[in-house]
C-alpha cells in the first residue's frame, strides 16, 4: 500500500460527507496509517494536507472542511479538471483528483475559468502585514518557548489552559496572537514564513539559470503553494517533493519578485 493510495481512500470517504471537523480527520487519517501499516509519524500532515494544499479539499469555517467545489480551468492549449474525471475525451490524471485534456468535456455545466497566477500573486499582502493584523498581546515575552530558541524572537508557542501561539520581538515590544487553527488554518505557516525572514533563514531558494523555485514544505501557506501551482498547471505537470522541498519549474522572475515580497525579501537567489 502506498501513500497515494491511502490519500485516494481518504478522497473516497470525504467524498461521502458534506464536511468534516479537523478531529474527525485526524481520526480518520490515524485509522488508515494503522489499518495499512504505513507507520506515517504525522497522519494528517501525510494524507489529509496535501489534498488542501492541492485545492481538492477546503476550510469551510469553524475548523470544518469539504470537497472544493468542481471546475475546469481554460489554460488555451489545454483544460485541468479539478475534483472532476472527464469521461467524454481522453484525458490524463495528474494526481489524486486533477485531469488534463486537450478537450473540454463539461456535461454538467462545472464553471470554466482562466487564471494569471502572477495577478494573484500581486494582490498578495506581505506576511509582516498578516501579523499585524492579529490581535495585540501584552504577555510576558519570557514566558513564551520560542521556535527559534536562539535569536528568541518570531513565532513562539504558549502550552497553559491549551496551547496559544504568539509572533514576539520583544526588543521592539512587539506581540500577536495567532488565531487558531480552527479560525485560521494558515496564521501558523504564515507566522513561520515571517519568522524565518526576521531570523535570517531563506523562505525559499531560486536559481536565475534554470528558473527553478524550491520552498520548503514546512510551513508554506497554502494559498501560495496553489497560486504557484496554478502556474505549473499551464504546463501540465504538479510540483515535486524533494528533500522536504517542494519544487516548481519554470517560475518566471517575476513570480519570484512578487514572492520574495510577500516573504520579506527571504527568497535566496542563486
Amino acid at each position: 500500500m502506498r501513500l497515494t493510495d491511502l490519500q485516494n481512500l481518504f478522497y473516497v470517504w470525504m467524498s461521502k460527507f458534506e464536511k468534516r471537523s479537523l478531529e474527525n480527520i485526524k481520526v480518520h487519517c490515524d485509522f488508515l496509517n494503522e489499518s495499512y501499516g504505513l507507520n506515517l509519524t504525522y497522519p494528517n500532515w501525510s494524507i489529509f494536507w496535501p489534498l488542501v494544499f492541492n485545492g481538492l479539499i477546503d476550510h469551510i469555517g469553524k475548523g470544518y472542511y469539504a470537497l472544493t467545489t468542481p471546475v475546469i480551468i481554460d489554460y488555451g492549449r489545454h483544460y485541468v479538471y479539478i475534483n472532476y474525471k472527464p469521461n467524454n475525451v481522453k484525458s490524463k490524471q495528474l494526481t489524486i483528483g486533477i485531469y488534463l485534456s486537450e478537450q473540454i468535456d463539461n456535461p454538467r455545466d462545472f464553471a470554466v475559468i482562466k487564471v494569471n497566477p502572477l495577478s494573484v500573486l500581486n494582490r498578495f499582502p506581505t506576511v509582516k502585514d498578516i501579523v499585524d493584523s492579529f490581535e495585540k498581546s501584552h504577555r510576558d515575552p519570557k514566558e513564551l518557548e520560542y521556535y527559534h530558541w536562539k535569536s528568541g524572537k518570531g513565532i513562539a508557542k504558549l502550552e497553559a489552559e491549551g496551547l496559544t501561539r504568539y509572533f514576539s520581538i520583544p526588543e521592539e515590544l512587539y506581540m500577536r496572537e495567532l488565531p487558531s487553527r480552527t479560525v485560521n488554518p494558515e496564521a501558523f505557516a504564515v507566522a513561520y514564513c515571517f519568522s524565518r525572514a526576521i531570523n535570517n533563514e531563506p523562505n525559499g531558494r531560486y536559481s536565475e539559470a534554470t528558473n527553478t523555485l524550491a520552498l520548503p514544505t514546512f510551513a508554506l501557506p497554502y494559498l501560495l503553494y496553489r497560486t504557484l501551482l496554478l502556474h505549473s498547471l499551464s504546463d501540465g505537470v504538479i510540483p515535486e517533493v524533494r528533500d522536504k522541498y517542494y519544487i516548481f519549474n519554470n517560475v518566471p522572475v517575476p513570480y519570484v519578485r512578487q514572492l520574495n515580497r510577500i516573504l520579506c525579501n527571504s527568497i535566496v537567489y542563486e
